[in-house]
């Protein structure tokens, strides 16, 4: 025991250099099995098309540390010019985020919804034989969200073309909106010596503007399903968002649902939102229906109405298929302020007439409007819930992250980190980091491709429109994939094979 102790050796030590150890081996083992898979593709690729021209040497950061590796970069002619290809890259798909391997940018979506670029970082690197600074997690966040925001503009544009569809049916979608206003970064205007001049401040009348970015987020699903006794979860859940306009959210929004369900199922889409004029000003077409979130609702009679009697009576109307008569109270609660001369809470119950009557249309409960009795709701919670959940769900875990600590966010990098949270709490982000949302989407395409149709004949060259399988198989190796590949991206008339 007094040897140990002389010589400072403990778990904790012992604990430490085998991790050590064991992140060197592994490196080790990575860096055979690279040198062996890039001796093989040079041995099996396609020896007319890529050309071997030299090494190159890189780092690969990984859970085990840096790795140094040299791999063989490769000639090809595309469409009559020279390009520069590594395979290795290309067969591994380590070249998506700057050479930080899927095990280190999966760790960054992981703890970048709760903590800092700075405080990750370190967590990262604390965990990892590995360091990463903050820059680094903060160039991850921003590549990955083009990368998302990338797809779902195909996405929308695909479906907008009616080239992709949902296959999923429900005959009620829910769609709750909110926003979520954050500190915005201030444009250095000046460069060099400042000049300071006398500012004569004004009094400005009206409300003061929001100098932010407001977040849009929107939370889509079929309702709710049993999770424990007496607790209810939603039922397929997906949440999308924008830091741009209301109209970039619909279109997300519209693209989702439209590559999720199929269309002519759905009776109704519902739309919960809080009353800003985003939330109202986007319900269009026939199936959405719009209603005024509930908890806003009660909120804003809350700190408007004093009175006991009136508090009661006005927020339990508003539950009933009578919910427009609360303007009715709201009239003869207003003339008993009058009489009794109290200005400063009958500015606020106007002020509460106003954003009602702004939210007429959605004042009354959706089940309602869809027929339904009070009576029978009890009976259809389920398929036809209560709204309100942004409240709880991505609103929460946004609001927490984004606004703490008086943080402050250029819009790409709003935009990006939200769209990180949100494809984490989708459960899509793997699927993303590793290209298999966007091979997804290539296979619904290929699909769609019609069987092999000759059309005419000439004497020396035979046209022939592409089908899927059948001019695939005139090519071998590589040379096949890429046939493939074009396949999954082009329509059948768009392709032609002159023999």
């Amino acid at each position: 025991m007094n040897m140990l102790s002389n010589e400072k050796i403990n778990f904790k030590s012992l604990e430490e250099n085998t991790f050590k150890e064991m992140m060197k081996l592994g490196r080790e083992i990575i860096q055979d099995e690279l040198r062996m898979l890039d001796k093989l593709i040079l041995d099996y690729r396609d020896k007319e098309m890529f050309v071997p021209k030299d090494f190159q040497e890189t780092t690969l950061k990984t859970k085990l540390g840096e790795i140094p590796i040299a791999r063989r970069r490769y000639k090809m002619v595309v469409n009559g010019k020279t390009k520069c290809i590594y395979l290795l890259d290309e067969l591994l798909e380590i070249n998506n985020f700057g050479l930080y391997s899927v095990g280190i940018v999966e760790m960054v979506t992981r703890e970048i919804t709760k903590k800092s670029y700075r405080e990750t970082a370190k967590t990262i690197s604390e965990d990892t034989d590995n360091t990463i600074s903050h820059t680094a997690v903060r160039n991850i966040v921003l590549k990955l969200g083009a990368k998302i925001k990338k797809l779902e503009e195909e996405k929308i544009k695909l479906y907008e073309e009616g080239k992709i569809e949902g296959s999923k049916e429900a005959e009620y979608i829910f769609c709750e909106h909110d926003g979520i206003y954050i500190k915005k970064q201030k444009t250095k205007k000046h460069k060099g010596k400042k000049k300071f001049k006398v500012k004569h401040f004004k009094k400005k009348k009206g409300k003061k503007k929001k100098n932010g970015i407001e977040l849009k987020i929107a939370v889509i699903h079929e309702g709710k399903e049993p999770r424990y006794t007496n607790d209810y979860k939603l039922k397929n859940k997906i949440i999308v968002g924008t830091a741009s306009k209301a109209k970039d959210l619909k279109k997300i929004e519209d693209a989702t649902i439209g590559t999720t369900y199929k269309e002519h199922v759905i009776k109704k889409v519902v739309i919960n939102g809080d009353g800003a004029d985003w939330t109202g000003s986007i319900v269009e077409g026939a199936k959405e229906l719009f209603q005024l979130d509930m908890a806003h609702i009660q909120k804003k009679i809350y700190m408007a109405v004093s009175d006991e009697e009136y508090l009661k009576k006005m927020q339990e109307i508003v539950y009933t298929e009578q919910a427009k008569d609360i303007f009715s109270l709201i009239y003869n609660y207003k003339v008993e302020l009058e009489t009794d001369n109290k200005i400063a809470e009958l500015e606020k119950v106007k002020e509460l007439e106003e954003y009602l009557r702004n939210n007429e249309n959605g004042l009354q409960r959706y089940q309602y409007k869809l027929g339904y009795k009070e009576e029978q709701l009890d009976e259809v919670k389920e398929e036809l819930p209560s709204l309100g959940t942004e409240e709880s769900q991505m609103y929460c875990t946004c609001r927490d992250r984004m606004k703490k600590n008086r943080t402050s966010w250029s819009v790409t990098g709003a935009e990006s980190l939200l769209k990180v949270i949100m494809n984490k709490m989708n459960g899509t982000i793997t699927e993303i980091i590793t290209n298999k949302a966007e091979k997804k989407i290539k296979e619904e395409l290929a699909s769609r491709i019609p069987d092999t149709k000759v059309v005419k004949k000439k004497k020396e060259n035979k046209i022939i429109y592409a089908g899927r399988y059948e001019i695939a198989n005139n090519f071998t190796g590589r040379a096949k994939q890429h046939v493939l590949d074009l396949l999954r991206d082009k329509k059948c008339s768009e392709l032609m094979l002159i023999n």
